[in-house]
């Protein structure tokens, strides 16, 4: 816990007991306080000399003991709940003289190092031999960076962090990602770049953790793919896929509502989805990627009256009706994930037509990396229409809208 006594705050262990040598059952009962600096402690007799005990805020692991001699107030704060609790009804009892069990007395022995120092929060592995194969990682760890250690999965050990905010598992040679992963519940920052990634589990983005990511680097790996599901991570704000063998970027990507800085050069991408005018950046780089010759081109495929089928994904997006791998056939849920998007907002399955459109990046962000080396700042932007509406007003002014 964190306890206060003249002056300034700090780390410290409470502990009541005797004296050694006293009498187990009359000796006088002692709360010693213990620092970094002083592991003998400082001991305050209890019996008559509480003054008063404040512990409106017990329940935030926070209380105060005011003791008679010497005047001083203990502060106590960040402290187990459960334990203060503990702690207090038992300085009560010794205060009032009366009789303990050996459960809340123990000998006063001074602290250990390890009982008094800070709780440890940040933590950097850059060697293999410091890898910690014996010993586990501290619990309260907010920041994990392990780097050029060579490892080729994740430890299972680091998915019991249930406080870490940021893990940086780069220049490694991790190859592919447990599928509990997301138990990392707080995890904001993740870095994984320089590994061997192939693929990336769907179901990340899908646990807790597309709540809490904000950072994401998965740049320097070997993924063609990136499941739509991340788009799920609504409040990311920055995304580094740099150097891999991406063939595309998710068709979801406009849902990314909060993202400001996408980096993703040197791919394979030929595309960019339609939601990608969604996305309002400070900063895009999309240099080195084979992009296609791009529009405004002749529409492909063909319109028809959507079947019955569409007509209900439709509906189930737009009322966006929540469903389980228990609700429905995989066939149908790999259906309802695989809608494109029109340039009116809605989603179409089966019914829509095709076409290529020039987006200039400048329309979507403040700072803008040419795409290639001749400085051009536009790209193929793949889009669709889902109704005979939206396709006459297309062939009525189809460049006007991507100048």
């Amino acid at each position: 816990a964190s306890s206060k006594s003249k002056g300034r705050g700090g780390h410290a262990t409470l502990t009541l007991g005797r004296k050694p040598g006293s009498d187990s059952r009359e000796g006088l009962v002692f709360l010693m306080m213990c620092t970094a600096k002083d592991k003998t402690g400082t001991k305050y007799k209890l019996k008559g000399n509480v003054e008063k005990i404040f512990g409106r805020f017990v329940q935030e692991g926070k209380a105060t003991i005011r003791f008679h001699q010497p005047e001083q107030d203990i502060c106590i704060s960040k402290a187990d709940p459960i334990n203060l609790k503990a702690l207090l009804s038992a300085v009560k009892l010794a205060h009032h003289g009366q009789e303990m069990t050996r459960a809340q007395v123990s000998t006063l022995t001074p602290a250990t190092s390890s009982q008094v120092e800070p709780p440890r929060t940040k933590m950097t592995v850059t060697k293999r031999k410091d890898y910690p194969l014996t010993k586990s990682f501290p619990g309260s760890l907010v920041e994990l960076r392990i780097n050029h250690c060579t490892l080729n999965r994740i430890d299972t050990r680091i998915l019991g962090l249930k406080h870490l905010k940021l893990l940086d598992m780069s220049h490694n040679n991790i190859r592919s990602l447990p599928e509990t992963f997301g138990e990392l519940i707080c995890l904001a920052d993740l870095n994984l770049s320089n590994n061997q990634l192939t693929d990336f589990p769907g179901k990340l983005f899908q646990s807790a953790v597309k709540n809490s990511l904000q950072s994401l680097d998965l740049s320097h790996n070997q993924l063609s793919r990136l499941p739509n599901q991340l788009c799920n991570c609504t409040g990311l704000v920055s995304l580094k896929l740099d150097i891999n063998q991406l063939s595309g970027l998710p068709p979801s990507i406009g849902l990314l509502r909060k993202l400001r800085f996408l980096t993703a050069t040197r791919n394979s991408i030929t595309l960019l989805p339609a939601s990608f005018l969604q996305l309002r950046l400070d900063t895009v780089d999309l240099f080195e990627n084979p992009f296609l010759e791009d529009g405004p081109s002749t529409l492909m495929g063909k319109l028809r009256f959507p079947p019955l089928v569409e007509i209900t994904a439709r509906v189930v997006k737009k009322h966006r009706i929540h469903y389980t791998a228990e609700d429905l056939p995989q066939t149908l849920i790999s259906y309802l994930e695989g809608g494109k998007r029109c340039l009116c907002g809605q989603l179409c399955f089966e019914s829509f037509v095709r076409f290529l459109a020039r987006l200039d990046l400048h329309r979507l962000a403040h700072t803008v990396t040419a795409v290639d080396s001749q400085g051009r700042t536009h790209a193929p932007l793949e889009a669709f229409l889902c109704s005979e509406s939206c396709s006459a007003k297309y062939k009525k002014h189809p460049a006007g809208f991507w100048k």
